[in-house]
């Protein structure tokens, strides 16, 4: 049973405070990027870091060593932060590099090139490694060999009792779902994108999920309650139609944000 709320729509009077709110994020954002070049200007010119940040009253960060696929945490996951960086030459100054709340300035002080650790110091690491490896080769082939029997017998209680596995059954779900009840998020496909039904009760593969494979086998299917349907069309109706209301709206202030120069009279809204 699916709990449903309605959604009700916005007017011009009602958003008045997320229009403002959106353009002044929009203006805070260019003032931010006209900031940030011109500070580029002046360290182009000479002027130090560490003086632009006493200037603005931010911080300069020395960041430690990190390699391409690092994320530090003072910026979070920005690609184009990466890239920059490492596209950088030593003392090579950046462009402006926008990200979700700021935009940083880099120069490089010292590169590390690449280098090959000792043996002995990754030894243990690689060895895991080869073994977990292995292990998930020889799983997943006696996996296939599984999947090939079950084709042919469509039993899958009797062949997982024959090799000691357990079966388990996810409970109702539908194939829009983002994951399947008792596994989570499969890695390759969503629930919907699995070719199982009573035509075809057995996938033709197996499917991976956080070290895990599982053989799937179809038990039975529940078609759309028309009933339930016909009862909440009109709401349904209803909340489409306030969904479209709502995309409408929001077309409308990405077309105010699009436009060069913006003036607002934040009065006026608030007396429509």
């Amino acid at each position: 049973m699916e709990e449903t709320r309605e959604e009700k729509s916005k007017g011009l009077k009602e958003a008045k405070e997320e229009i403002v709110r959106s353009i002044k994020a929009e203006r805070g954002k260019s003032e931010a990027a006209k900031a940030a070049d011109a500070d580029r200007e002046k360290a182009i010119a000479g002027t130090d870091f560490s003086q632009l940040a006493k200037e603005r009253g931010i911080s300069q960060k020395i960041s430690p060593f990190f390699s391409s696929a690092d994320t530090l945490p003072e910026v979070g996951p920005v690609e184009e932060f990466n890239k920059t960086a490492f596209a950088l030459a030593v003392k090579e100054l950046s462009p402006a590099i926008e990200g979700p709340n700021a935009y940083y300035l880099l120069r490089t002080r010292q590169r590390r090139e690449p280098s090959m650790p000792p043996l002995e110091s990754v030894r243990s690491e690689i060895e895991k490694r080869l073994k977990e490896t292995k292990a998930l080769e020889m799983v997943s082939q006696k996996a296939n060999a599984l999947l090939e029997k079950l084709k042919k017998e469509k039993n899958i209680k009797k062949l997982a009792a024959e090799h000691g596995l357990k079966v388990e059954e996810t409970g109702w779900f539908v194939r829009s779902a983002p994951e399947i009840p008792k596994i989570g998020v499969l890695q390759e496909v969503k629930p919907g994108g699995i070719p199982i039904s009573s035509y075809q009760p057995v996938p033709d593969r197996i499917y991976a999920q956080k070290g895990n494979l599982y053989l799937f086998a179809f038990k039975e299917s529940q078609g759309a309650d028309m009933e339930r349907f016909e009862k909440e069309k009109s709401r349904l109706q209803e909340q489409a139609l306030a969904e479209k209301k709502q995309r409408a709206l929001q077309k409308f202030v990405d077309s105010l944000k699009a436009k060069s120069r913006i003036s607002v009279n934040a009065r006026s809204l608030e007396e429509s």
